[in-house]
């Protein structure tokens, strides 16, 4: 995902695996969020063997401090509100998608289930096995604590994590074509604060789509409907990660249904090559153009779905 701004400064870094670029009319706020962004990897990084995550997730067992308490607390929360699709509880799963010799080892094991996460005052413990990612989560949650700083010294620019964008004044969004060169959709984000999240099959697999990073928590297959998935609105992105996290394993007409109650802007791209729109869009995105390779879908018949179900 790419954007632009009419901002004098700019600089990237690699941080989290990903480049961290930050766009401003202040260069002095740039060391600050890249610090910031270094302190989130240090904790939730599956990449790292010395971050709080992997001692976790090998030791079965952390006390927390204010930080990692608050991240795994929105963790709940996005779990609960999706009805179960977003899960942090699939470490043992997730991690036979990464590709760095520096990934965090963690033993052999199926087990998985946010019922297995235990915590008790700042303690957490985790039964039966399971692992823990923030994959899900993690860059959103960097972007909000980063953007803290834009919005407290009232400054104005952009903060893009990989496929999380944070826009303060607005910016133009360049989603790009998931099967080649080009674009997907351009568009200019509106209002004085916006985030956009994308996510989708194409971004992490095995050998082809079909085996991707997506994994439903409930059939434990990988998302299969779902291309690309980017939702946006004036909420935290912290929610909109997780948001666009579950919508790409929910049955199509769940997460359409789901994305539009919380009256958020997304597009879904299908399999079939067709793409939903959000009924709230026009709150958030001007000046939109899509490729026209990628017709809107006349219509979506949720029977289509049927083998993304929830099966518990």
């Amino acid at each position: 995902m790419l954007f632009t701004g009419a901002y004098a400064h700019e600089r990237t870094r690699y941080i989290m695996g990903i480049p961290v670029t930050v766009i401003s009319d202040d260069r002095s706020i740039h060391r600050k969020v890249f610090k910031v962004f270094s302190q989130i990897d240090g904790y939730f990084s599956l990449y790292r063997k010395d971050s709080l995550l992997c001692r976790l997730n090998t030791e079965k067992s952390l006390y927390m401090d204010r930080l990692f308490n608050e991240l795994l607390q929105i963790s709940f929360e996005v779990y609960r509100e999706t009805g179960g699709y977003f899960d942090i509880s699939l470490g043992n799963h997730t991690v036979r998608y990464g590709d760095s010799h520096e990934m965090c080892p963690l033993p052999e094991n199926e087990s998985t289930g946010m019922e297995n996460i235990k915590v008790k005052g700042s303690l957490i413990a985790l039964e039966n096995g399971i692992s823990l990612d923030f994959g899900g989560i993690g860059k959103g949650f960097a972007v909000d604590k980063a953007g803290a700083l834009f919005r407290n010294s009232g400054v104005y620019g952009v903060i893009k994590a990989d496929s999380e964008v944070r826009c303060f004044g607005g910016c133009r969004v360049i989603i790009e074509n998931p099967y080649g060169s080009g674009f997907f959709a351009v568009f200019e984000m509106t209002g004085k604060e916006t985030g956009i999240s994308t996510g989708g099959v194409y971004r992490r697999y095995k050998n082809s789509m079909d085996n991707n990073h997506l994994i439903n928590p409930f059939t434990g297959a990988s998302a299969d409907k779902i291309v690309l998935i980017s939702v946006f609105g004036d909420m935290p992105n912290s929610y909109l990660d997780g948001y666009s996290t579950a919508g790409a394993v929910m049955p199509v007409e769940k997460a359409v249904e789901f994305l539009n109650r919380k009256r958020l802007g997304f597009f879904i791209l299908l399999r079939k090559g067709c793409y939903l729109a959000g009924r709230y869009n026009h709150l958030y995105i001007k000046k939109l153009q899509i490729n026209p390779q990628f017709p809107e879908c006349k219509e979506y018949k949720p029977e289509e779905d049927k083998n993304n179900s929830q099966d518990k």
